[in-house]
């Protein structure tokens, strides 16, 4: 296999030019070389070849001091030792140090390359392992991500199904705690006339279902997460109590921030960049959910107070009350769950797409 990098040190500039340029240079592998022991020492923690060949005698640091440096470096690179002068006691050391193969000079250059590639093939079978346990991960995280995107799926169709306000809100706290497995979950509302937040549902450590409430109060990052419009990760908790792992992401209607959907974890857990993607969405949902429920609700109190100016026009002909707002909303309530369902439909499509289907899945650029 060309293309592979190979440090040689050797003080004698004929060795190392024949070595270089006669046999590694032909076979196609990159070739670094070097006068001396510290100068391939330099070398080899500079461009971290995949093999060294060094000589055992090199002035200023011999082949075994070299090996033995790169070992305290921490640095894991093969090694090939040669020499004139064969000696049982080096070469007990060398393979100590780690050396693959210890050659007595003269060599065959058959014999130089034979050993070269079984000692680049090791190399190459180790980070093929290394590639392979990445690949298992990154399967099983990309596994994983479907099962997110088809829970996501579900809960943005039952979402979209709902139309009284507070049952939005109460589910949404279920549904961040199931789907980041969280421990507590609060939802907050801007309050229209205070313009301050309020909760109106949670669910505690201890609770077996989210619950409905109206309250005012807020902590620190939701505070910040609302006046930024940002998703926000941190801990919460004050002096003398155990700090509790944060997670909270805005919810908003249009350009316009009217609510903070935030989770507390474990306190040995740590939120991440994947977990505040999921709320995000999440997030989007639930907005979109809620404004149609308001909407809903509000268009239930106009036709209330229509039916009501109606049952009271009298008999001299009084007109009720012209219907065109109450069309406007009507429209308006339309748009919002049509947008609602296209969202839940392009997560569906998504996770359509990365579906496992008999075994490993393999992502091909589109």
């Amino acid at each position: 296999m060309s293309g592979e990098k190979i440090l040689v040190a050797d003080d004698r500039r004929e060795n190392l030019l024949f070595l270089a340029n006669s046999v590694l240079r032909p076979e196609g592998y990159e070739v670094l070389t070097a006068v001396d022991g510290k100068q391939a020492l330099d070398k080899a923690l500079a461009e971290k070849p995949d093999l060294i060949i060094t000589d055992l005698k090199m002035p200023r640091m011999s082949g075994l001091e070299m090996m033995s440096a790169l070992r305290k470096a921490g640095a894991d690179v093969p090694v090939i030792l040669t020499t004139f002068y064969g000696s049982e006691q080096a070469a007990i050391q060398a393979f100590r140090l780690g050396a693959r193969d210890y050659i007595i000079k003269p060599y065959e250059v058959k014999e130089m390359l034979e050993s070269v590639e079984r000692a680049l093939m090791e190399r190459r079978l180790r980070r093929e392992t290394m590639n392979l346990a990445e690949g298992v991960e990154v399967s099983r995280h990309l596994e994983e991500r479907v099962r997110q995107l088809h829970s996501m799926c579900g809960i943005g169709q039952a979402l979209y199904g709902l139309h009284e306000p507070e049952e939005v809100m109460r589910v949404a706290v279920e549904a961040a705690i199931y789907l980041l497995g969280a421990e507590a979950g609060q939802l907050f509302l801007l309050n229209g006339n205070t313009q301050q937040l309020e909760v109106r549902a949670l669910r505690g450590p201890s609770e077996g279902r989210a619950r409905s409430v109206q309250q005012a109060g807020a902590d620190r990052i939701t505070v910040q997460v609302a006046q930024s419009g940002r998703a926000l990760m941190g801990e919460r908790g004050g002096a003398g109590q155990d700090k509790v792992p944060r997670l909270a992401v805005p919810l908003r209607i249009g350009e316009k921030v009217v609510g903070v959907l935030a989770i507390d974890g474990k306190p040995a857990h740590t939120f991440d960049d994947n977990d505040r993607y999921q709320l995000g969405i999440l997030g989007n949902f639930v907005a979109a959910s809620l404004s149609t429920a308001l909407q809903i609700e509000q268009l239930k109190g106009q036709v209330a107070i229509l039916s009501q100016q109606v049952s009271m026009q009298t008999a001299d002909g009084a007109e009720g009350v012209p219907a065109a707002a109450l069309v406007d909303s009507v429209a308006e309530a339309e748009r919002l769950s049509a947008e609602l369902r296209n969202l839940a439909a392009a997560a569906q499509v998504l996770a359509a797409r990365l579906q496992v289907k008999g075994g490993v899945q393999q992502i091909v650029s589109q």
